[in-house]
């Protein structure tokens, strides 16, 4: 199979759901849908035609994590349909996926509770795939507004309104260890939003806080000794989905603390951009020439530790085009970390 190789973030979000078509056998065309890198799905609804259901919307667009996991599911659970067939399109619908890349389906579902639904490939109108009554009730149910959220409308979780007073603290790290001074810092929420789902396995599940985040460097009383506006180093909104520690290390030799903060990427890593603690309490972003963040596989998906090298330090990465783990070497120059080499089998002493 041939495969055309665009840049990392597409390359490193693709390849493992290609990988899951393979190995999944192929149950249906669409191969494993994975609901964790779907930012979106848009229904367009097709003009009746003669058909007795109502038209919900002209067109909306689903970001709720609840809805994308269900029709994720639905496509996941749907058998195909042995014979061609000739049908109507009641809505068509767009899968964008977190790197742009976009595909295209039509679904039938009406208004008929215990009625399957039928989804076909837009590149293939004349084979379809039936969606199991079950899933369908659920799609109805959101699509046809009969439920605002995953929950119906008047259930208790529905109604539940938690008013926070003051910023929400996501990592809070004593610096005595690093610094030798009783102090913190503090990665915090100001404003944003905070949602939980318990029904996902993947990094998409659990907690999240989303929005704009600060550092913040305290005293032992909590007063602030200095803060940093974080989410204005970031192109898109920053999203944490655990309480973590702060790791750090001194990456460009000039005995403060240097540390990483990252991003989900995919299931591969995180991206990460670095920053540095001064003595004057002021944090300040430490350049990365030619992109101002690095990809990075490691456990530690929100901040890791790098290995420290001659005059600057090491990451890694793994590469799906290679197959292998691929270590980066970075140089700091005064100004800015270099790359100095790349290679699985690169070491510290090809920095010297």
């Amino acid at each position: 199979m041939d495969l055309e190789v665009g840049p990392i973030k597409r390359l490193l979000l693709t390849v493992p759901v290609l990988l899951a078509v393979l190995l999944s056998g192929c149950q249906n065309a669409f191969g494993f849908i994975n609901a964790r890198w779907i930012s979106e799905i848009t229904l367009d609804c097709q003009p009746a035609g003669g058909r007795a259901q109502s038209e919900p919307f002209e067109s909306r667009t689903f970001t709720d994590p609840a809805f994308i996991k269900l029709m994720a599911d639905a496509m996941n659970g749907s058998k195909r349909v042995q014979n061609d067939l000739y049908h109507g399109a009641e809505f068509k619908m767009k899968l964008t996926f977190g790197d742009g890349y976009t595909e295209d389906y039509i679904l039938n579902l009406g208004e008929a509770k215990g009625k399957q639904g039928l989804l076909v490939p837009a590149e293939n109108s004349a084979k379809g795939y039936t969606v199991s009554a079950k899933d369908a009730d659920k799609l109805r149910k959101l699509v046809y507004g009969e439920a605002d959220s995953a929950a119906d409308a008047g259930s208790e979780a529905a109604q539940a309104s938690v008013t926070v007073s003051g910023p929400v603290t996501v990592s809070r790290n004593d610096l005595f260890p690093v610094t030798g001074k009783h102090e913190f810092l503090d990665l915090q929420l100001l404003q944003g939003q905070y949602s939980e789902d318990w029904t996902a396995s993947s990094a998409a599940g659990g907690r999240s806080w989303s929005g704009i985040f600060r550092l913040v460097v305290t005293d032992e009383q909590g007063q602030a000794l200095s803060t940093f506006a974080l989410s204005q180093h970031f192109s898109e909104e920053l999203s944490f989905g655990e309480f973590f520690p702060i790791q750090f290390g001194d990456y460009n030799g000039d005995g403060n603390p240097d540390f990483a903060i990252g991003q989900y990427g995919s299931s591969n890593g995180s991206f990460v951009k670095l920053f540095t603690l001064n003595p004057d309490y002021s944090i300040q972003e430490l350049n990365i020439q030619g992109d101002q963040e690095l990809f990075v596989s490691s456990p530690d998906r929100y901040s890791m530790k790098f290995d420290e090298a001659e005059g600057g330090f090491k990451a890694s990465h793994y590469d799906n085009a290679a197959g292998r783990q691929v270590e980066v070497f970075y140089r700091w120059d005064g100004t800015a970390f270099q790359q100095v080499n790349t290679g699985s089998q690169a070491s510290a002493e090809g920095m010297e």
